[in-house]
């Protein structure tokens, strides 16, 4: 396993309003902070950009002068996009007495994180889409920064709804992931007249999906999802076009990274996501809330990690995950106890939102952080288009 030490230095001074002392040299003791990441394996495309981007919030908090005084000292080891790894690391990092911990990258680690970071009393910020990290809320000492599968699966059933589908086929990735994703589709798809006529797993890993897609098309959808992340996000777009097949073409969060349009190339032409915004910032309007921390995140991340790709949502998560870290710190934090309660009163706009948690809700996103994009010639573009959202998830909510 690759250990990594990430004391930041800083190359960029922030330019957002950062909750933490005047500019200066943080003096203080320092708050042990330990994130885990898949940096390695299946899930390296989330991972890598997410370990860049909590080293970058490191950097600039601990530049302008730390929280309270105080620098945050950030240790991230690599899960290797394995569960069990995650959970090894999770302890390695127990053992340095952190007072909080960020991981890890997708929701299979995340959920073998959760009861042994539960049994320790530590804080764990998941930069895993499922709604299952977090629920219930409860006594738990868990937060999350995507937004919840659960508003992703309501703008994809919304966009089928307008385009009048009402049967699909879903592709999915066969994990916790994809299977938690493919439950909420299943689950809301009632409220939004679709039905789910065929559902196909495919490893994280897979080569091929003629397979799975070749079954879907025995069930005549009108339109087909995909919930996956890379690689098999590729293998199935590719497959896909090769196939010819006449339906339209969903795709979770999970694909919506610019690496997928570079290896998917003309097959991901017309496929539509539901993401955040960080996947189109550039389209974000100067009135959206949002606008200024995506614009320093975006040129901050490319400056600094060129290597890692250009900004995506999933670097994003980690950004987050270290400023709304910092406000509960700042709040009172002063004991992982401490820090739980805090946490479950943050108000933050960032790059994957407006967060406002509470006890019931360690995630604090709602349906405005949700953008349905489509790929054009290697673009991610904002779907603008009439359609009944508010009122339609305010119902659901």
């Amino acid at each position: 396993m690759r250990f990594l030490m990430r004391l930041a230095a800083l190359t960029v001074m922030v330019a957002l309003p950062l909750l933490v002392a005047a500019p200066g040299r943080a003096a203080g003791d320092p708050y042990i902070v330990g994130a885990v990441v898949s940096e390695s394996g299946p899930a390296a495309t989330l991972g890598r950009p997410a370990a860049d981007s909590i080293t970058m919030a490191v950097a600039e908090i601990n530049a302008a002068g730390g929280v309270n005084g105080r620098p945050i000292q950030l240790t991230i080891l690599d899960d290797q996009s394995d569960p069990t790894t995650a959970v090894q690391s999770l302890r390695k990092l127990l053992d340095m007495h952190p007072i909080a911990v960020i991981g890890s990258s997708g929701t299979p680690p995340s959920l073998a994180m959760v009861p042994v970071a539960n049994a320790a009393g530590v804080p764990l910020i998941s930069l895993g889409s499922s709604s299952a990290i977090v629920d219930p809320a409860t006594d738990h000492w868990i937060f999350k920064i995507p937004v919840a599968d659960t508003y992703i699966a309501q703008r994809l059933l919304l966009s089928m709804k307008i385009r009048g589908f009402k049967s699909i086929g879903v592709v999915y990735r066969d994990d916790d992931y994809g299977k938690t994703g493919l439950a909420r589709v299943q689950q809301l798809g009632a409220a939004f007249g679709v039905q789910v006529v065929d559902a196909e797993a495919i490893a994280p890993t897979a080569t091929d999906a003629t397979t799975q897609l070749t079954r879907i098309k025995g069930a005549n959808p009108q339109a087909v999802l995909v919930w996956t992340t890379l690689p098999s996000a590729t293998v199935v777009a590719k497959a896909y076009r090769e196939l010819a097949l006449p339906y339209q073409l969903y795709y979770s969060e999970g694909s919506a990274n610019p690496i997928f349009l570079t290896q998917a190339g003309d097959a991901a032409n017309g496929v539509l996501f539901a993401t955040e915004k960080a996947a189109v910032a550039d389209a974000v309007g100067n009135e959206d809330p949002q606008k200024r921390a995506l614009t320093h995140y975006a040129t901050a991340f490319a400056q600094q990690y060129p290597k890692d790709g250009p900004p995506s949502i999933f670097g994003g998560f980690g950004y987050d995950a270290v400023y709304v870290l910092a406000q509960g710190l700042q709040r009172g934090g002063t004991s992982s106890a401490a820090l739980r309660d805090a946490l479950e009163h943050v108000t933050y706009t960032g790059v994957s939102g407006v967060f406002r948690t509470s006890p019931s809700d360690h995630n604090g996103l709602g349906s405005d952080a949700v953008e349905l994009v489509q790929a054009e010639n290697g673009k991610f573009v904002v779907v603008r288009r009439p359609d009944p959202r508010p009122s339609v998830l305010r119902r659901l909510n």
